[in-house]
This record gives structure tokens, C-alpha cells and sequence, in this order.
């Protein structure tokens, strides 16, 4: 057991790194799923850490006015993970990624839309994502959060 352990480190160190055959895209699409993780686990410094230093962001409800930067984003974001009691989870739905040069776009909704008629309203969250290829990471420059009302359907 040992011997075959030892074999496939052998294997891993001389193989090229994974990020080296991953796209683009899968580093988009690996930041923005670590920011989802460390939302939903509350970890100030991972989700701080997936913005760049001049990020900005719109936060879905109490707060109209854009954070600007890390040190406003993390407070932000500090205030809502007190208020939070255990982890939530989040899982975006009609996720798309649109990429240009260093830039990307990647915008997802939180929930399905409802197919049946909606006996009262409900809010429906809409996420914007959009990030810069800084070195060879790609970090969060702006987040849009916002939610809409969908109203209850006439029957």
C-alpha cells in the first residue's frame, strides 16, 4: 500500500499542474464557487479574499448604497453573517458565463423561476457576477445582488 502511495506521488509531482489544463472558464467558474462556499459557511476571510482591492458591490436589502473596496465589503458582509444562525446553502440555477479577454461575466439565478401559478408573491434573487484575470487568479470586481417580486398570478 505504502509502495503504490509513494508510486502515484511520484506520478503527481511530474505531471503537470491541474490549473495548468483548466480553462479559463473552470477558474471563473472555481472563484465564484468559492465565494457561494464561503457564504454559506460565513468565512469573512475566504469570501473577502475572492474580491480584488477595488471591488464593488451591491447587496440584494439593507444597504442601498454600493460598498466600495474590501475593507467596506467586508463589513458588510461581517454584519450579515452575525445576523446568520448556522450555514445556509446556496445553488445557482441558469448559470452563464460570458468571457472577454480578462474580463468575465457570470450571471445565475438562486432558484428556479416557479412554473405554477404563484398564490402569493415571492422574491426571486438574481446574481452578477463580474471578474478580472489578475495574474493568474480571477477575482470578483463587481457583484450585483438583487432580488425581485414576483407578484402572485390572477387565476
Amino acid at each position: 500500500m505504502r509502495m503504490a502511495a509513494a508510486v502515484l506521488f511520484v506520478l503527481l509531482s511530474m505531471t503537470p499542474s491541474l490549473a495548468q489544463g483548466t480553462t479559463s472558464r473552470d477558474r471563473v467558474m472555481a472563484t465564484v464557487q468559492t465565494f457561494i462556499r464561503a457564504n454559506e459557511t460565513a468565512n469573512l476571510e475566504l469570501i473577502v479574499g475572492t474580491f480584488d482591492d477595488a471591488a464593488t458591490v451591491f447587496f440584494p436589502g439593507g444597504q442601498a448604497q454600493r460598498a466600495n473596496g474590501k475593507v467596506e465589503i467586508r463589513e458588510v458582509f461581517a454584519g450579515l453573517f452575525k445576523q446568520r444562525i448556522g450555514a445556509i446553502t446556496i445553488t445557482p440555477r441558469d448559470v452563464n458565463i460570458q468571457m472577454s479577454g480578462d474580463l468575465a461575466v457570470v450571471t445565475a439565478h438562486l432558484s428556479d423561476l416557479p412554473t405554477t401559478p404563484i398564490r402569493e408573491p415571492m422574491t426571486f434573487s438574481r446574481r452578477t457576477f463580474v471578474l478580472r484575470q489578475v495574474g493568474d487568479r480571477w477575482l470578483i470586481v463587481h457583484l450585483h445582488a438583487s432580488n425581485y417580486l414576483l407578484p402572485a398570478t390572477k387565476n
